[in-house]
This record gives structure tokens, sequence and C-alpha cells, in this order.
């Protein structure tokens, strides 16, 4: 049996419609975790819709307070972790971008060096537009180099 859905139009089966419904569901209960909503704030919310519980929403009320958690700040995450995965490699650069430049400080001249570095191995003129973890590595051991060569 083919059933309309009723948030798009295009025919959806019942298996399907509560598939989406269900990742609606756990997408309202990671919003509310993310944006740190208790208990009766999030209550609050529910009442707008006149419930008191997301599971008596339809899903084009689950897609419309998603689209209130978005607007609050909240970011979808993709199915394959990708939010998550994309958040971890920027704090991994920008850990990597603060120890290069304590490293690169210590050398004689450090600033001047730390451009020629970067430009030669990232091919970027400065090491702020560098973002690629792999590159940041073999710039922070490059400098970890030059800095043993010359406490020697």
């Amino acid at each position: 049996m083919v059933m309309k859905s009723l948030n798009g139009g295009s025919k959806k089966s019942p298996n399907a419609i509560q598939r989406q419904r269900n990742g609606l569901l756990a997408i309202v209960h990671i919003a509310k975790k993310d944006l740190g909503l208790d208990d009766a704030a999030y209550r609050d919310v529910l009442g707008f819709y006149g419930v008191a519980s997301s599971a008596a929403l339809s899903v084009p009320e689950l897609e419309d307070l998603v689209g209130f958690f978005e607007s609050r700040g909240f970011k979808k995450t993709t199915d394959d972790g990708r939010r998550t995965r994309d958040a971890g490699r920027r704090r991994m650069a920008e850990a990597l971008h603060a120890r290069i430049w304590e490293e690169a400080l210590g050398l004689e001249n450090g600033e001047k060096r730390l451009g020629g570095i970067v430009k030669s191995v990232a091919n970027v003129d400065d090491l702020r537009f560098c973002r690629n973890v792999g590159k940041l590595k073999q710039i922070l051991k490059i400098v970890g180099i030059y800095k043993k060569r010359e406490a020697a």
C-alpha cells in the first residue's frame, strides 16, 4: 500500500513515513540537548504546538520544530557524522596552529622562517589559511627540527 505523505506530496510507504518521523523525533531531542534546553523551556516550546510531547506532533510540525531549533543555532548532522568529524578537524587544526606558533616564536627570526615553511609545505601565504591537518603536522615537525638544530 502506498500513501501520500503529509509533507511533500510525494508518495511514501507507511514505513518510510514512520522512519522519517522517527528521524525527526531524534533530531528534536538532539537539538534540545545541543541547545541546552532544560525541561521547562522545552515544554514551553512544545506548548506553542499545544502538545505535551513531541511524539504528538505531525511530520510537518516536527519539521517546523526542527526549523525553529535551527533558527536558534542548532545544526543538524548528516548520517555519516560529517559535522562531528569536521568539528574535530577544525579543533585539531586550531590546536596545531597554536603549537606551531609557540614553537616558531622560539626560533631565531621565527615568524619569517615560518612563512617560508608554510609556503613550501602548504602552498599558502599564511599559516592561518592552512586547514589541512596533515600539512600542519609536517610544518610542526619541520619547525621542531629547526628548533633542535638551534638548540644544539
